[in-house]
């Protein structure tokens, strides 16, 4: 088993989607909820999270991606303004997609890349969309639940992972013939 120190610095949720269902650029009033710690229950995402029951329950996102989105755009770091669950530092999130890890005894998939979406430009600042691709964070579900609280904690996997947050998702190339 591999271990890799992280720290769990914010845990969100939101009753209600803000963006992506509403018309292009009204932003919608819910509120972003912190928390300092949330049990969570295999096949769900966080209780009364617009997200608890849907096909991707839970997004992790990298503090160091934020922080140097923000830098580069200039902006004071709003973690909130980003809408991700639970926001980590330590460890190349796009490095768990497909894989199984756990954190304080929770047992996570990573499921996909969270792709940001072109809402980022409009709550962060124009170039917000193109900083964040290949690395808007991971969808993941719970396999084995528990309780994750803020702070520092061990990530555990079966492999060898990197470390790097920064790194981005590499596009897969299509073979010419295959076109």
């Amino acid at each position: 088993m591999y271990k890799t120190a992280i720290t769990v610095h914010k845990i969100y949720s939101s009753p209600e989607h803000n963006y992506f269902t509403k018309e292009k650029f009204v932003q919608g009033d819910a509120p972003t909820l912190t928390h300092q710690s949330i049990k969570l229950v295999p096949n769900q995402g966080i209780k009364d999270d617009r997200f608890e029951f849907a096909k991707y329950p839970i997004t992790f996102f990298s503090l160091e991606v934020a922080t140097e989105v923000c830098k580069e755009l200039e902006l004071p770091l709003q973690l909130e303004l980003f809408r991700r669950n639970i926001v980590i530092s330590g460890v190349h999130l796009n490095s768990l997609i497909k894989k199984q890890f756990i954190i304080d005894g929770i047992v996570f998939e990573g499921l996909a890349h969270c792709a940001p979406c072109t809402w980022m430009n409009h709550v962060l600042k124009k170039g917000a969309f193109s900083l964040m691709s290949g690395r808007g964070g991971l969808r993941a579900k719970v396999i084995d639940g528990g309780e994750l609280f803020l702070g520092d904690a061990i990530l555990q996997t079966e492999f060898e992972i990197d470390t790097n947050p920064l790194v981005p998702l590499k596009k897969p190339s299509i073979p010419k013939n295959q076109l």
